[in-house]
């Protein structure tokens, strides 16, 4: 929370109208007049498709207690603060560094191609238990949502664990600028978003800009597997996990029918017995970050290996769910790219029913003709995968690509999701595990609520929002 002066004073903003009491900390933030509940700071943000100055007489009979705003003039039936300065986004990043230096927590960044919301749901868990911990909720891990996520901050917390994304050369540079990190955790480089970097070079430069702002002394921790991901970190201190080789590494894996692993972690002479309770081939690597960080902080070991594992699941992200004739759904929709398709297949191939579906919808920002996507793909499109239903009509390139370069698995087309859905619907029986997952803007959750039984509608067509289908008031479900 920040207080009135003390946001005046980090924005070097200009009073239009001043508030009622300028030491009344205020709570909470947004940008959003559909999403106010309980926020007392309105940044009026402009954007590609809408500007926030246009909704301020929205404000009124809010929580909103100051807007904060780069057009001059006091909006209609609002009587709070209002605090004029050059640039909205520019001053929700100057107020959330300013508490950032203010109370001084510990910070965990946490940035990579995928995997970067379970990494920092397992490691926000683990610590819990001994440290007083902020974390970004959600995918809030952009330069909007990691400033706002700070603006939480009271002085109550010593630890935050942050999300950083890229979706341009620069993004990781501007957030870890607004919160240095004590510690910096690079995941993995892989091909998301390689349509809009241009290579796989520039997307290696702009993760690494996750170590440009670390804090002299801090620890660089990077996925083992990818060597080049230590070059970036050359000059701090670096720490490596990995399955097989790493500072923290992994001895005697094994997985349950359900999917689950379990395995003994390794750092130097100590071992640690870990085990996870969802689902997932790849679960061991935001536990064996989880355990580098706790190690960091001096949270005992035998605290990691009873929180670390237990980490709550996300909407779309892995979640095992049962459709209602018996197959089992692994519901990893919420967004996609070659590696995490992969990924997907692994978890698949694990589990103990003896037919296998993965479900791909668009695959969006990558490279035109999706040639290097197939080629990523296609060698895991093989037994004891079973079948492949595409359902992604703007890039038929993706079905065509994966049908010629599949090894072995049926791979079949649907025109429409609700082809689809019948398609999973005849499928759901047991013995059958069905994969699902797509980019966020091909809302593959609505296959998996037509999977489940509901009737799904939406007012939007075509949706240009990126929010979970069933957080979304133009969604409507019933079964």
């Amino acid at each position: 929370m920040i207080t009135p002066a003390e946001a005046a004073e980090a924005t070097q903003g200009r009073w239009l109208r001043l508030p009622n009491a300028m030491d009344g900390a205020l709570r909470g933030a947004a940008f959003d007049t559909r999403a106010l509940a309980g926020a007392e700071i309105f940044f009026a943000l402009r954007g590609e498709r809408s500007d926030g100055h246009a909704f301020l007489q929205q404000l009124g009979g809010s929580t909103v207690r100051l807007a904060v705003v780069h057009q001059p003039g006091l909006p209609a039936g609002f009587g709070g603060a209002v605090l004029q300065v050059a640039d909205t986004l520019r001053a929700l990043a100057d107020m959330a560094h300013f508490l950032v230096r203010k109370h001084r927590p510990f910070v965990v960044a946490i940035t990579g191609s995928y995997g970067k919301t379970t990494a920092k749901e397992v490691v926000a868990h683990t610590l819990a238990a001994r440290r007083r911990v902020l974390k970004s909720p959600g995918s809030l891990n952009n330069e909007i949502g990691v400033p706002i996520t700070l603006l939480n901050l009271d002085g109550s917390q010593d630890t935050c664990v942050l999300e950083y994304s890229a979706r341009k050369p620069g993004d990781v540079d501007y957030l870890s600028r607004i919160a240095p990190p004590d510690l910096a955790v690079l995941l993995a480089v892989g091909h998301a978003h390689i349509g809009v970097f241009g290579s796989r070079e520039a997307i290696y430069r702009a993760k690494g800009e996750i170590f440009h702002h670390l804090r002299p002394g801090g620890l660089a921790l990077v996925n083992a597997g990818d060597a080049r991901l230590r070059e970036l970190a050359a000059g701090h201190r670096v720490l490596s996990f990995g399955r097989d080789v790493g500072d923290f590494r992994v001895e005697r894996l094994a997985t349950d029918p359900q999917g689950r692993q379990r395995f003994t972690a390794v750092h130097g002479d100590t071992r640690l017995d870990m085990q996870a309770e969802f689902s997932g081939a790849h679960a061991l690597y935001p536990m064996l970050v989880a355990w580098a960080v706790a190690r960091e902080l001096n949270v005992p070991d035998a605290e990691v290996a009873a929180r670390a594992g237990h980490g709550p699941g996300q909407k779309g992200r892995a979640m095992r769910l049962a459709a209602p004739g018996g197959a089992t759904v692994m519901d990893d929709s919420y967004n996609a790219s070659p590696e995490t398709v992969v990924n997907l297949i692994a978890t698949l191939n694990s589990l103990a029913e003896p037919e296998k579906v993965l479900v791909l919808g668009h695959l969006s920002e990558l490279e035109a003709g999706l040639e290097r996507t197939a080629a990523l793909i296609a060698p895991h499109l093989a037994p004891p995968l079973t079948r492949c239903y595409i359902q992604a009509p703007a890039t038929p390139e993706l079905f065509a690509r994966l049908k010629e370069m599949a090894a072995g698995t049926d791979v079949r087309q649907c025109a429409t999701q609700a082809d689809l859905i019948a398609e999973l619907r005849a499928l759901d029986r047991p013995g059958v595990a069905i994969g699902i997952k797509g980019a966020r803007s091909a809302h593959m959750e609505r296959a998996v609520q037509g999977l489940l039984g509901a009737h799904i509608a939406c007012a939007l067509s075509p949706c240009g929002l990126l929010k979970h289908c069933t957080d979304c008031d133009a969604m409507s479900r019933h079964v």
